[in-house]
């Protein structure tokens, strides 16, 4: 219960910082959805009439998004070590620190949103356990420069003695994220301002839940 409240807290302390370094993640979040959505409503001609069209913008909003996130991964964590060593640093040199770990980042993401979506697609709580046993591959690769199978392997380790409650409070945000959702996207029309309140509402529980994955992650390198 600890962990749950000075994880809100440390983001609250902190939010304006959070706000500017996920600022590029849900403007591309936002670009992504609204292509989406915008493409539900075509019918086949005008689907293909659209991607000739667009399809420069779409290929660089796509190669923009995958840069911008996988960096934003990175990032976190640099801030969240600033933060903690009260050594500051401003939002573009996280996401830059971030960008110099893009490739084993991306690797190790890929591999683990696959493996992590078939726990999903077999049941629902076998994907929240593996989400919360992968948790330090991140941590892994910024701190301890580790490669894609060694970060993942490495976060598998480490969180063996702390599965159980790592995946209760995996499964408690992720829960809270999938709720507010459904309630926002309800309570407000759809269009332009719910993509945006969306995509901001699930940028919310990314800081404290990455923020609990990585005081584990210090803890464990202190003992």
């Amino acid at each position: 219960m600890n962990q749950f409240k000075n994880a809100w807290t440390y983001a609250f302390v902190n939010w304006k910082y959070f706000l500017v370094l996920g600022l590029p993640v849900i403007a591309v979040e936002f670009m992504v959805a609204y292509l989406f959505t915008s493409l539900v409503e075509k019918n086949q001609y005008e689907l293909i009439s659209f991607f000739e069209t667009n399809s420069l913008i779409i290929g660089l909003v796509g190669i923009t998004g995958l840069i911008v996130q996988v960096s934003f991964i990175g990032a976190l964590y640099v801030s969240y070590m600033s933060i903690e060593l009260n050594i500051p640093i401003n939002p573009i040199n996280a996401l830059a620190a971030g960008l110099s770990k893009f490739l084993p980042l991306l690797g190790a993401s890929l591999l683990l949103n696959l493996i992590i979506s078939i726990g999903y697609v077999l049941l629902i709580i076998p994907g929240v356990y593996l989400s919360a046993r992968f948790s330090l591959f991140a941590a892994q690769i910024m701190f301890e420069n580790n490669k894609v199978g060694e970060s993942i392997s490495k976060s598998w380790q480490k969180t063996d003695q702390y599965s159980t409650r790592l995946f209760m409070l995996t499964l408690g945000f992720l829960s809270l994220s999938f709720v507010s959702s459904v309630v926002f996207a309800t309570l407000i029309p759809d269009g332009i301002i719910q993509l945006f309140i969306l995509s901001v509402v699930d940028y919310m529980f990314i800081i404290p839940l990455g923020y609990i994955y990585f005081t584990l992650y210090k803890s464990l390198k202190r003992n």
